[in-house]
This record gives C-alpha cells, sequence and structure tokens, in this order.
C-alpha cells in the first residue's frame, strides 16, 4: 500500500457503481483509520457513513445515527488525512454560495475547479436539507465532504457531496442545502494525489458501467 499524505484521497469503488445499485462492500469500518482521519460512505445495507476526526457514525435512512460497527462493510467511501490548508472566515454560508466560492478566481491559489477538495464546517445551521430525513431548522453539527470537479461526477459524486452529522452525534444525512445561521469557518484542502480500489469479483464485473 502506498503511504500516505495529509489530503490524498483513498477512494473505494465508484459513485457511478453505487447508483447502478453495487452494494458488496469488501473495506470495514476497522479500515477506514488506516487510510484517513475524515470521509464519508455507505454501508451494504444503505446506511450512510460520516467518519469525524477517526470516529465513524453510521446514520440509517431515518436520519437517526450511531457509532458504526467495526465490521460492517462499505460498497463506497472516500476517507482522507485532512489537514486543512485554507481557512476562510465567512459571514454566512450556503450550499450555492460554497460552490460559487471554491470555484472563485478571488482565492487565488486556493481556487479549486478541476481539483478534488475536501472541506469541513461546523457551525450553527439556519437550515439544513438531508436525503434521508428531510430539512431541520437551527441545528448545530458538522458537514464534511468533498467538492468534486465535474470531471470526475461519475467516480466520487455530485460537485458537493457531503455528509452532516449534529453535535449530539444522533442524527445526520446526506446534504443537499445549508444555509448557516452565524459567521462561519470554512476549512479545506485541495488533494495532491487520488487513489482509487477497485472491488473485487464477479459483481463487480457485472456492473453496468459504460455509457456507450
Amino acid at each position: 500500500m502506498v503511504g500516505s499524505i495529509p489530503n490524498d484521497v483513498f477512494q473505494f469503488s465508484t459513485y457511478a457503481a453505487l447508483a447502478e445499485g453495487f452494494n458488496t462492500g469488501q473495506p470495514q469500518t476497522a479500515d477506514l483509520t488506516s487510510h484517513g482521519t475524515d470521509g464519508i460512505g455507505v454501508y451494504e445495507d444503505g446506511s450512510l457513513m460520516i467518519l469525524l476526526e477517526q470516529q465513524a457514525y453510521a446514520i440509517r435512512k431515518d436520519g437517526t445515527s450511531v457509532p458504526a460497527p467495526q465490521i460492517a462493510r462499505l460498497p463506497f467511501a472516500m476517507v482522507t488525512f485532512y489537514q486543512p490548508t485554507y481557512r476562510v472566515q465567512l459571514p454566512c454560508l450556503s450550499f450555492e454560495s460554497l460552490d460559487d466560492l471554491i470555484s472563485s478566481s478571488e482565492l487565488g491559489p486556493a481556487k479549486a475547479i478541476n481539483t478534488l477538495t475536501p472541506f469541513k464546517i461546523s457551525a450553527t445551521f439556519a437550515s439544513i436539507a438531508l436525503a434521508q430525513s428531510g430539512s431541520r431548522s437551527r441545528v448545530s453539527g458538522t458537514i464534511f465532504g468533498f467538492v468534486v470537479p465535474k470531471w470526475m461526477r461519475d467516480v466520487s459524486g455530485p460537485r458537493l457531496h457531503a455528509h452532516f452529522l449534529d453535535e449530539d452525534g444522533i442524527k445526520g444525512g446526506q446534504v443537499t442545502d445549508f444555509e448557516t445561521e452565524d459567521a462561519v469557518t470554512l476549512t479545506f484542502a485541495k488533494c495532491g494525489r487520488f487513489h482509487l480500489g477497485f472491488p473485487q469479483g464477479p459483481e463487480w464485473e457485472d456492473v453496468k458501467l459504460s455509457r456507450d
């Protein structure tokens, strides 16, 4: 296994395969911290995974969250040893403005259009919309995810691919929209190396990934 450097991204399988119904996991929760401190993923039963500072949580389909079983397997995961190299203080932040900010030339060398970019936001959110459990108002917690270049969409997911966990560790989900209530610090880093692990076995070879 290649040695890791901060903000390398280790990914297992592809988002396109997940969308096509591939749900055979190989890495276990216990394997994640060998490749990162923070990350997101999906378990075989459809529960989401969020890894924050080496603690993994499983987020069930109803939005409830529990510490992830160490032997649970993931058909999709993205993790990194997260060490943010950029911090931006903002009076407020939303889902839409995050993409605009990361893509902005005002950031100079921090601008990320073609580079996979892990990010983290810990804040009180005036509102946050989660794919599994709908919208919540005035909730504190952490979003971790990746700004995904368009050319990597089938590999790593939508432009803003992120999961949320509330400060009590009991609710979460995949983020589809948010707006912070107060001033916030956005941290992020630009990925220097990307490592993709391929599933093994006949189930993987039967997944229809080609558009031809």
